[in-house]
């Protein structure tokens, strides 16, 4: 799949069809989301016609995703998603598709333009729009309930944007660059990282299957502009490729991306083969709620006469193993599950982050690293 800048609209096909995809009237009920949910999937039922651009609308969402089937492409047919102005746009082709479907990624805005372009090589195009998710707006995103105990904030939440360490804290920022926000069957989240060239990590429980990562939208760069927050930079997008392992019990799946030239800038994290010890200082980069990036460097909770640096609580703690985890007091939400915890002695990742409680926890690297390292070279 390759991104192109624009794609060029008639008024009148943007009009007849925005209105005949607009929702529903709000019914007098306040929706109800659940604590995992980024996004509300909505059932659609549109046709394409080659050469006819049409749009989807959803009034006030966050975002527009489609899904795609009865996706047939010759080998120079395209199918095109774009915002509404054209300021961004995804463009796939026959090898994107999978048993006659697919998710695309994305578009910021209430509105996304689609057009299937048929370029007469033997092959009939033809898709259909099953169903399109919509992002969930601020107050929705509010209104879901947690989705783990509240105390996974140990205390007051200690977390902040990342863009507040760019000056203060370069090791945590420069980290921070390689986490990624995912977007899962276009409704769930959970947090992923880089661990090597073309090579991803998240939890298991996140998503286990390359049916499942061919699904799921990985976002880098999804940040706040100010410490204070407000307004974020546009995500980088890439669709999930193919799982090269998973584990139950040591909750990880290492995966690929669709399009690894897109993100072959960005650094990879090390790892570490070593066990992780007790008091050692950590951070951790992580998409708390699914919300823009955000670093976990100290704890208000931590026990007095250990400063204020997240910390090392229990070096050996029960996971989904005996003995699988550690633990500490970084704060963490919904949506951390799949973060780095990056010690601040080596700067290598010791855990990846899985469960909430307070203490907080985190399968031991040392005992990832193993099952991961043949695929990494």
């Amino acid at each position: 799949m390759q991104t192109t800048a624009t794609i060029a609209l008639t008024t009148t096909a943007l009009l007849t069809t925005a209105l005949a995809w607009a929702p529903p009237a709000a019914a007098a009920e306040t929706p109800s989301y659940r604590s995992d949910q980024i996004a509300q999937r909505e059932t659609a039922d549109l046709d394409l016609a080659p050469g006819q651009a049409q749009t989807i609308t959803h009034t006030e969402a966050a975002f527009i995703k489609i899904r795609f089937d009865e996706v047939a492409l010759g080998p120079r047919d395209t199918l095109t998603v774009a915002s509404a102005d054209g300021g961004e746009s995804h463009v796939y082709g026959a090898a994107d598709v999978t048993d006659g479907g697919l998710w695309s990624l994305s578009v910021e805005g209430d509105s996304a333009a689609v057009e299937l372009h048929d370029a007469a090589d033997g092959t009939t195009a033809t898709a259909h729009v099953a169903e399109y998710s919509r992002g969930l707006t601020g107050p929705e995103l509010a209104s879901r309930p947690s989705a783990v105990p509240t105390e996974s904030i140990c205390g007051r939440d200690d977390t902040r944007n990342a863009v507040c360490y760019r000056d203060s804290d370069p090791v945590a920022y420069g980290a921070s660059r390689s986490v990624a926000r995912i977007i899962i069957e276009g409704e769930s989240f959970c947090t992923a990282w880089i661990a090597g060239p073309d090579r991803l990590l998240t939890n298991n429980h996140c998503f286990e299957t390359s049916a499942d990562a061919r699904d799921t939208e990985v976002q880098f760069g999804y940040e706040c502009v100010r410490c204070a927050g407000g307004r974020t930079r546009a995500p980088l997008k890439v669709s999930g490729a193919r799982v090269l392992a998973t584990d139950y019990k040591l909750d990880f799946t290492l995966f690929t991306v669709a399009d690894p030239a897109l993100i072959a800038h960005l650094p990879a994290l090390p790892l570490s083969a070593e066990p992780v010890e007790l008091h050692e200082k950590i951070f951790i980069p992580e998409h708390p709620g699914g919300l823009p990036l955000r670093i976990a460097s100290e704890s208000s909770a931590e026990p007095g006469g250990y400063g204020s640096r997240c910390l090392v609580g229990d070096e050996r703690r029960r996971g989904r193993g005996v003995g699988t985890d550690f633990a500490y007091l970084c704060d963490t939400e919904g949506g951390s599950s799949g973060s780095p915890v990056v010690s601040r002695d080596t700067g290598r990742v010791v855990g990846l982050h899985h469960f909430g409680g307070c203490p907080n926890q985190a399968v031991r690297m040392d005992l990832v690293y193993p099952r991961i390292a043949p695929y990494l070279d």
